[in-house]
């Protein structure tokens, strides 16, 4: 069905495309994209007189679509002709990277942007995050991201990405016993998160759609409620009990936010049937998180905290979350 309405679709958009100065090529490919509107706004900058489309667009808006193997093959012909496009090699690293799981080639590629441009930010960031959470090089995504962050300081998702690296790296230092260097770590990370939210960014740039699809701000509070729900226990364990109380309400805080941004579980769902991949962020988790924090403040399944903890997993439940079903036991 999906693939008989599409020629149907984009000729309905041409005609609208045209009147809007868009190239009729640029409409017919944006079909292919999820959000045809804002694919056409991330290839312009969001203006709306496009010139025609490259193949390099073209492979974009394949991988943004989720179609893995369209994109690497467009990127690869477009590369035969243009050895020197550097947004191409970064791209080419991210299908193979976060869609294909080849780190080697992906590092390769990114080697031969920073070659091409060697105050390339965004080059370095990627092969940063890569070397954080693909290869557990830690002093590589350390100097490759602090590079980044010297070159684009504002740039919310190089804040993210050097975010996550600092609680990973705080999850090592526990993992060896230095409770107070992971605390530090830890709250560092929070620190780069909130300026991931507070920078704005091009979220309308089709890779960012594709690597963040509802956003980072949404993202970005999720991860500071689990790394504050972390700290309520590390705080515990160093006898700050007072501040790991504190820290775990705040963590709510955070959750909620997150909870307001969130999309729904249909549109989650729809992304995880589409795309082949797991959401690891929806509605189910995130009450799932906020009922387990409160469910540490309470004292029992009747007290207030604990009320709230019940009502969070009920709903959780609802969306068919496992675990919260099993902590609904204690209700």
């Amino acid at each position: 069905m999906k693939s008989f309405l599409l020629p149907l679709l984009a000729a309905l958009a041409l005609p609208t495309a045209v009147k809007a100065n868009i190239d009729p090529k640029v409409a017919e490919i944006c079909m292919k994209a999820p959000d045809f509107k804002g694919c056409i706004e991330g290839m312009s900058g969001g203006g709306n007189n496009l010139s025609l489309i490259s193949g390099y667009d073209n492979a974009l808006v394949l991988f943004e679509s989720g179609d893995s193997s369209g994109a690497l093959n467009a990127i690869n012909k477009y590369l035969e002709k243009n050895a020197n496009s550097k947004e191409s090699y970064v791209l080419r690293a991210v299908i193979y990277s976060w869609d294909l799981e080849n780190h080697k080639d992906a590092i390769n590629d990114l080697n031969k942007a920073i070659e091409i441009d060697d105050q390339y930010a965004f080059a370095y960031a990627v092969r940063g995050s890569i070397s954080n959470w693909a290869l557990s090089n830690n002093p590589a995504a350390k100097k490759d991201l602090e590079k980044a962050l010297a070159i684009s300081p504002n740039n919310p998702h190089i804040n993210y990405a050097y975010a996550e690296y600092l609680f990973n790296f705080s999850n090592d230092l526990i993992d060896k016993g230095k409770t107070n260097l992971a605390i530090k770590s830890a709250n560092e990370a929070i620190e780069f998160f909130k300026k991931s939210i507070s920078n704005k960014g091009n979220e309308k740039d089709l890779m960012i759609k594709r690597l963040f699809p509802f956003g980072v701000k949404y993202d970005s509070y999720a991860k500071i409620g689990g790394i504050k729900f972390e700290l309520y226990f590390w705080y515990k364990d160093n006898n700050q009990r007072k501040l790991a109380k504190e820290t775990l309400n705040s963590a709510i805080l955070d959750y909620s936010k997150s909870i307001e941004l969130a999309p729904s579980q249909e549109e989650t769902n729809k992304l995880e049937i589409e795309r082949g991949f797991d959401v690891f962020l929806n509605l189910g988790n995130l009450h799932l998180y906020r009922g387990n924090a409160y469910s540490w403040l309470a004292q029992n399944a009747n007290q207030k905290n604990g009320r709230k903890a019940c009502k969070d997993w009920k709903i959780s439940k609802k969306y068919g979350n496992k675990e919260a079903k099993e902590n609904l036991r204690k209700c």
